[in-house]
């Protein structure tokens, strides 16, 4: 435990303000937007459950208007609704003073049920089936298809053949899209639990001035996913590759979300070795950085591929075997 002295941070009604207009900024940005609920986290963990659920809300009004009058669009309004709930429940976490991982995987797993329950719930309550309602997107977005058909068609790419022919099958698309959607919303998911939960942890010296908080980044890094859990990846990895012969080109999906499901948390556990790596090179500031983002935005199947295998070789005990010998 740190033994200095920690100094009460100012919680002035501007820096509140400040959190609250970040957010809503981290939002409409495009990359940037992952880290959207971190400065209601705050909020909520500085100031209490009232005025951090308050800037939460004025954020939400805020991200109404620009919907309104800037976008016309409520694509940015239902997803800051989503960041609300996450930087609540980050904040929640911390307030309870809950493991950080068991916290973001509960949160995570629960609010996953209900987005996929819910959104299948509101579609066919209009009296169609999912994939209908998604044909139906399709078909309506007829123009964007069409500039992405011709760009397609200036392309060298390989599977170029494969996009069109894709793209002029709505049908198909939706099964697709069907397919993929939940296996990235479930990514989506808890990267953005587990990043945001990183920044505030991360954010220890303000946590710590109100009251000893337990957890630190670290908890974070020293993530890893129980042994057994292998098992199941590797079912999912024979369906996705022989699904099709094992008699359903279905099962082919089922193995495909397995892999991307139990892939973040790989990642998660190789993204805690590569950490380490890189406290051991010496490697620090902004060049640190920039490697972290290159990685992952680059590498992300190294990372996860170095959590997997990391459940047989223990990567850090060299780390930590070569500096003894040093």
């Amino acid at each position: 435990m740190n033994s200095e002295v920690m100094q009460p941070p100012q919680l002035s009604n501007g820096r509140l303000l400040l959190l609250g207009v970040s957010s809503v900024i981290l939002c409409v940005s495009f990359i940037m937007s992952v880290f959207a609920p971190f400065p209601l986290a705050l909020a909520v963990v500085l100031y209490g459950r009232v005025k951090g659920y308050l800037t939460g809300l004025a954020g939400l009004v805020l991200s109404f208007a620009f919907a309104v009058t800037l976008y016309q669009d409520f694509t940015l309004f239902g997803f800051y609704a989503c960041v609300l709930v996450f930087g609540i429940g980050v904040g929640e976490i911390v307030l309870r003073g809950i493991s950080p991982i068991k916290g973001i995987v509960s949160f995570g797993l629960g609010f996953f049920v209900i987005l996929i329950a819910g959104s299948t719930f509101l579609i066919q309550s209009r009296g169609v089936s999912v994939e209908q309602y998604v044909v139906q997107q399709i078909e309506m977005s007829s123009d964007w298809i069409t500039e992405q058909k011709k760009l397609i068609e200036r392309s060298t790419d390989k599977d170029s053949i494969q996009m069109l022919q894709l793209l002029d099958n709505p049908k198909l698309l939706a099964r697709e899209l069907l397919n993929s959607i939940p296996g990235y919303a479930f990514m989506g998911v808890f990267l953005m639990l587990w990043f945001n939960m990183f920044l505030v942890l991360k954010s220890r010296r303000l946590l710590l001035s109100g009251h000893d908080y337990p957890y630190s980044e670290g908890n974070m890094l020293n993530f890893k996913v129980p042994f057994p859990f292998v098992f199941l990846l590797i079912s999912g990895l024979v369906l996705a590759v022989w699904g099709s012969d094992l008699g359903s080109a279905q099962l082919e999906s089922v193995g495909i979300l397995i892999i991307k499901c139990l892939g973040i948390f790989y990642f998660f556990q190789g993204f805690g070795v590569f950490s380490d790596l890189l406290t051991f090179l010496g490697i620090g500031g902004f060049f640190r950085t920039l490697i972290v983002m290159i990685v992952i935005f680059m590498a992300n199947y190294l990372i996860a591929a170095a959590g997997l295998f990391d459940n047989w070789f223990d990567f850090r005990k060299y780390f930590v075997k070569r500096k003894t010998e040093d």
